[in-house]
């Protein structure tokens, strides 16, 4: 349905976004002022990323949430694709050396790293929910992108799921304890800060581990 606030736009005239993100340059008519209802959701979402992520010691990403209740994380490094997805650009040159040697872009992913990509793929839906478990047909694209990652991991994993088990119960109550097990005033800083400024870098996310109890610009004055 057409935002009926939109003023029309003239022939010719370039219709300019209302918004323009400034970590990814994601762009929509929604503006702070109008904001989607699905914006929380989107704050838990992310949060719940950026806690799996220091939980595994994987390096930090940018993070931004959008006034249309979209979001991203490492959107920075990703733009310009779209959605709340976890995704990785390979330079052309990278990309050239994979195909020559018959391989794909998982493939070349050592398998900590494929493990990581498959909890990151679930934690934002996990979070979202308020850590309770979630359904594939809810979330159908990050359960597909966990699919693809349990199968390029090797058997030996301590990720690999049982076929029959396709709500990935293990891994989800994996994830969920790990979300449980955050630090309860670094979460509370994250939502805040996130809910504030809608953009964090991995120089804010630090400055908030080490400062979690404080204001969030307390915290990212010494960043």
């Amino acid at each position: 349905m057409a935002d009926e606030h939109t003023p029309q736009q003239e022939p010719g005239e370039a219709l300019l976004p209302a918004f323009i993100c400034p970590a990814c340059g994601y762009c929509c008519a929604t503006t702070w002022e109008t904001r989607s209802a699905t914006t929380t959701s989107a704050i838990f979402y992310e949060r719940g990323k950026i806690l799996v992520a220091l939980a595994r010691r994987m390096p930090l990403r940018t993070v931004c949430i959008h006034p249309d209740g979209t979001s991203r994380y490492g959107g920075a490094a990703t733009a310009p694709l779209q959605g709340r997805g976890t995704r990785h650009l390979m330079t052309p040159g990278a990309a050239e050396a994979m195909l020559a040697a018959g391989h794909s872009s998982s493939d070349m992913l050592p398998p900590k790293h494929l493990e990581d990509a498959l909890l990151l793929a679930l934690a934002g839906p996990l979070a979202e929910n308020l850590h309770g478990y979630v359904n594939p047909q809810d979330y159908p694209q990050e359960f597909a992108y966990a699919y693809d990652r349990l199968i390029d991991l090797p058997d030996t994993s301590p990720l690999v799921a049982r076929d029959d088990d396709l709500r990935l119960t293990a891994l989800q109550h994996l994830i969920i304890d790990l979300l449980d097990a955050a630090d309860e005033d670094l979460s509370s800083a994250l939502l805040e800060a996130l809910g504030q400024r809608h953009v964090l870098t991995p120089a804010e996310i630090e400055a908030l581990m080490d400062n979690p109890g404080q204001a969030y610009d307390d915290a990212t004055d010494q960043c």
